[in-house]
Parts: C-alpha cells; structure tokens; sequence
C-alpha cells in the first residue's frame, strides 16, 4: 500500500471510529434588536495537513483510541513516529503529565505514551500559524521584544554610527515588528518598552547619557527616529480602511460591527462608547476590531 493511500485509510478510519469528538461550537449574530444568534456545532476528531496530523477528542480515552489506530497503521506502514515531538494540548488549567494506555495489539510494540500536556498560558505553532489557548497575546508580546532584543545584541558590537543605527531601526525593524504587530496593537508605554532596547543603542552610538528622555532622543539628534507607536497604529488604521472599502471583505467587517453592537448591547457605533469595561471579556479578546478601537 503506499504512503498516500495508507493516509488516506487512516483518516478514513478515524473518522469512522471517532465516538467522541471534539465539538467546535460558533454562533452567528442574526439581529441585535433583540440579540439572536444562529449556532452551528461542527464535530471534528483530527486535522491532516500533508505528514502533520492533529487528533482531537472530548475524552482521554478517545485520544487513546485515536492514538493506538494511529500506531497499528503506522507499524503496517513501516512508519515510526518520533513521539518526543508530539504536542499535548489540555483544557487542564495547569500542565501535567498524562499517561495513555493504548489498547493490546500485535502491532504495537509499545502499549503506552506519557505526554507532558501544555499550560494554557503557552502558546504553540500550528500550520504556520501561533496559537494561545487563554486567546492571551503575551507570546506576541514575547515574540516581539524579543526580536528587538537580538537585534540590539547583534549590532552592539559592531562598528556603527548612530545613524546606520537609526536606519537599521526605522527601515528593518519596525517593519518586521509591524508585520508582528498587525492583529495585536499593544497600549503606547508597552510598544516603547519593547523598542527600547534599541533606542537604548541609538543613544549609546550617538554619545548620550543612558537616562536622556526619549523625547529628548527624537529632538536631538540630527536624523529621524519613526516613533514605533504612531506607525503601528497609522497601519492598523489603513488596514481596517483597506477592508471596509474592499468589495470582498466589507460585508464581513460590517458583521464585526454588527457583531460588537449586538454583544454590547448598544445601537451606536462601537468606537464611540467606552469599551475599558469589556476588555477582559474572553470572546472579545481575539476580536481584533474591538482591540483596535479599545486602543
């Protein structure tokens, strides 16, 4: 049997087999006045892209299940898995480590997996794409500072003025932390905390005390600084613009209006009532509209 069609007999079989899967639930805002919405339950046991398989489940017996199919076919196969790759992700509040049992087979030279299960405040790389079970943004965050950080390690060393600094900083950096930054616009003082690091350097190159203002920075200096915060967020706002004008996309920009009226309970625009009460709404956390007009 080849690889392709030994694949496609596995995922045939687990979904057949699937008893217990895991229930993506969603909802639709059908009117705000009074709010109704339209639910749709999708059932789903594994996510397949090429050789990366993903098995979902309600229960740890049906991951179980799912896993000792996964193991026969691959022992028929004459595939091994590295299980010291494999990601647990639980809707535990803290990480543990969880045994599974799989069930006795002539196929499956070993009959148990211990798995260290991830703490929902982690975040993971699914697909090319970074995911928080908490829908928190720190690994953003993280992620963010810490280009700024490698970046200000790498160029301390080197013989530079301040203002191959400055281009580095205004023509490198900030657009790859723009690029990093365009569903997540954080609060003013964090972006300059974050960049900091940098514009530390640019003080150091240009022969200025440590605790020179950063106002003092940008007046200063001969050359130009782009400030972090007002270009992150001038390109938030061309983003929304661009989708509020596109043919394609204005229909599903004006279901995030509508969507934040109705979960909000009010008839006006969102982005002319206080939003701060909000904010630590779960639902409304990865709802980058709400995030860019609360900041």
């Amino acid at each position: 049997m080849s690889q392709l069609g030994s694949c496609r007999a596995l995922l045939t079989t687990l979904n057949q087999e699937a008893c217990d899967p895991f229930i993506l639930k969603s909802s639709a805002l059908l009117d705000y006045s009074p709010i109704e919405y339209e639910q749709h339950n999708l059932p789903i046991s594994h996510i397949t892209f090429m050789d990366d398989s993903t098995l979902i489940a309600s229960s740890k017996r049906e991951i179980e299940d799912r896993l000792s199919i996964t193991a026969e076919f691959y022992t028929l196969n004459n595939t091994q898995a590295n299980s010291a790759k494999y990601i647990l992700l639980s809707s535990e509040q803290s990480s543990q480590t969880i045994m599974f049992d799989l069930f006795p087979s002539p196929l499956i030279p070993i009959c148990s997996l211990t798995l260290k299960a991830l703490a929902l405040s982690k975040s993971f790389h699914f697909l090319g794409v970074w995911f928080c079970l908490l829908a928190s943004s720190h690994f953003v965050h993280d992620q963010c500072s810490s280009m700024v950080k490698d970046m200000a390690i790498l160029l301390s060393p080197k013989k530079l003025l301040a203002q191959h600094v400055a281009y580095l900083y205004n023509v490198v950096l900030l657009l790859r932390l723009e690029f990093r930054l365009q569903t997540t616009l954080f609060v003013e003082s964090t972006i300059n905390r974050m960049v900091s690091p940098m514009l530390s350097l640019i003080r150091q190159k240009a022969g200025f005390a440590s605790v020179t203002p950063l106002s003092a920075l940008f007046t200063l200096l001969s050359f130009s600084i782009q400030q972090a915060f007002g270009r992150f967020l001038s390109s938030h706002v061309a983003s929304w613009q661009r989708i509020f004008s596109h043919p394609l996309y204005k229909t599903f920009a004006n279901y995030m209006i509508t969507y934040l009226q109705g979960f909000l309970d009010c008839d006006a625009c969102p982005s002319t009532i206080d939003l701060e009460p909000w904010s630590h709404t779960f639902s409304l956390q990865t709802h980058s509209l709400f995030n860019s007009l609360l900041d």
